[in-house]
C-alpha cells in the first residue's frame, strides 16, 4: 500500500506532529508499505528528496505566520496542484494532518475525485489565542477551510473529546468520527539505569522541574518562567524549540535549547517533575514521553488531560502563577510521594500509550475496516 502523509510541515522539522508522522512512517515502512509526504519546502528541499525510507515532497511556501508562533504555512496553490497531479496516481490512501491548511483542503478533494481513501487526523482542533485577530481568523478557516475538507474525507480521526466536539457539527453524516491515542516509543523513552549518576553529568543538585515544547503562548512558557521567579531555590530546565530565544531569564532557569530524541529522553529521566500547564492541546507528545522514562507530571486540570491521565502519574492544576507555585512546593514538601510515582508512571506510558496499537488501528482505517 502506498500512503500519501500531507501535513504542514514533515520530517524532520520539528514539533508534535511531524513526530508522529515520523513515528507512523517508521512503522509503515517496517511493515512493506510505501511512503510519502507533502509538506511545506520548510526545513526539507523544495521538490523531491529522501527521509529515512521515505519520499519528500517540499512544496514552495511562505512562512511568514510562524515567527508569530503560528506554524501555518502559505502553500502555492499553483505549485500544490502540480505536487499532488503528480504523487495521487500512484497512492493508495491520503492521511491529512491538520485541516486548517490549503493543503489538505485540495488534497482530501483531488484525492476524492480520483477514487482514492482519504483519512484525516486533527490532533489540534482550535486553539485559545490571546491575539483576538487570530481567533477570528481561525474560527472563519474552520467554517471554511475546516469544513471543506471534512467533506472530502472519508474517516476523521481526533485525539479527545474536546476535538470530536468541535469536528461533530461540521462533519457530513456520512463520515465517521474515532478516536485513537498517538502512540510513545517505550524503547527510546525509558528510565534511566543510574539517575544519580546522570543528573552529576547534567549538574542538578536541587529539585528540577523540566518544562519541554515549543515556546509559544498556549504551552504556557510565561507561567513557567513566573514559577521560576517565584522558586530561585530550585532549578527549572526549558527544552524545546526557540527556547534559545528567550531573553530576561531568572538565574535559575537552564536553557537546553531543541533537542534530539535521545538528550530529551535523559532530561526525563534526570529531572524530579515535567511541568506543562499548556491548554489548547490534542495530547502533549512531552507527556507521554515523560512518564515512559519515569517522570510524574504536572499539567493543566481540563477535560483532556484527565481523559488520558490519572492521579497516580499526575498533578493537576490551575492556569493561574500563584496556584501553580504554591501546587510545586506542596508537591516537593512531599518528596518521597513524587519520587514513588516513577515506576507508576512507567507503567501507565507502557500500558495507555503502546505506538504498535496506534498503527494497528490507522492501517484498519486505511484498509476499510
Amino acid at each position: 500500500m502506498h500512503i500519501l502523509f500531507v501535513a504542514n510541515y514533515s520530517p524532520p522539522y520539528g514539533g508534535g506532529i511531524q513526530f508522529v508522522i515520523a513515528s507512523l512512517t517508521r512503522a509503515l515502512l517496517a511493515r512493506g508499505h510505501e511512503v510519502s509526504i507533502l509538506a511545506a519546502d520548510t526545513g526539507i528541499p523544495r521538490g523531491i528528496s529522501e527521509w529515512k525510507g521515505a519520499r519528500l515532497i517540499g512544496v514552495p511556501a511562505s512562512n511568514l505566520l510562524e515567527r508569530r508562533s503560528v506554524p501555518y504555512p502559505l502553500f502555492s496553490p499553483p505549485a500544490l496542484r502540480r505536487a499532488l497531479n503528480e504523487v495521487l496516481p500512484s497512492v493508495d490512501v491520503v492521511h491529512i494532518h491538520g485541516m486548517l491548511y490549503l493543503s489538505s483542503v485540495m488534497a482530501a478533494w483531488s484525492a476524492r475525485r480520483g477514487g482514492r481513501r482519504v483519512i484525516l487526523t486533527e490532533h489540534v482542533g482550535s486553539v485559545p489565542y490571546n491575539n483576538l485577530l487570530f481567533r477570528a481568523a481561525q474560527a472563519s478557516a474552520m467554517a471554511t477551510l475546516g469544513r471543506a475538507c471534512l467533506r472530502g474525507c472519508d474517516e476523521v480521526v481526533v485525539l479527545n473529546g474536546r476535538v470530536a466536539a468541535e469536528l461533530q457539527p461540521l462533519l457530513p453524516r456520512r463520515v465517521s468520527l474515532r478516536r485513537i491515542p498517538n502512540g510513545v516509543d517505550a524503547a527510546l523513552f525509558h528510565p534511566p539505569s543510574d539517575r544519580a549518576a546522570l543528573r552529576e553529568r547534567l549538574d542538578l543538585h536541587t529539585p528540577t522541574i523540566l518544562f519541554a515544547g515549543r515556546v509559544v503562548e498556549k504551552k504556557g512558557i510565561d507561567l513557567v518562567l513566573d514559577a521560576a521567579r517565584r522558586l530561585p531555590e530550585w532549578t527549572f530546565a526549558i527544552c524545546g524549540q526557540d527556547s534559545e530565544l528567550l531573553s530576561g531569564t531568572p538565574a535559575n532557569v537552564r536553557i537546553g535549547g531543541k533537542l534530539d530524541q535521545a538528550a530529551l529522553a535523559e532530561w526525563y529521566g534526570a529531572a524530579d517533575l515535567l511541568l506543562l500547564p499548556s491548554e489548547g492541546e490534542g495530547f502533549p507528545l512531552v507527556v507521554q514521553e515523560a512518564l515512559a522514562c519515569g517522570l510524574p507530571v504536572m499539567v493543566t486540570d481540563d477535560a483532556t488531560n484527565r481523559e488520558y491521565l490519572s492521579d497516580q502519574v499526575a498533578f493537576f492544576v490551575r492556569r493561574h502563577g500563584a496556584q501553580i507555585t504554591g501546587a510545586l512546593r506542596g508537591v516537593f514538601d512531599r518528596a518521597e510521594d513524587l519520587a514513588s510515582r516513577r515506576a507508576p508512571a512507567r507503567r501507565w506510558a507502557v500500558e495507555h500509550f503502546d505506538w504498535e496499537r496506534t498503527v494497528e488501528a490507522y492501517l484498519h482505517l486505511y484498509q476499510g475496516k
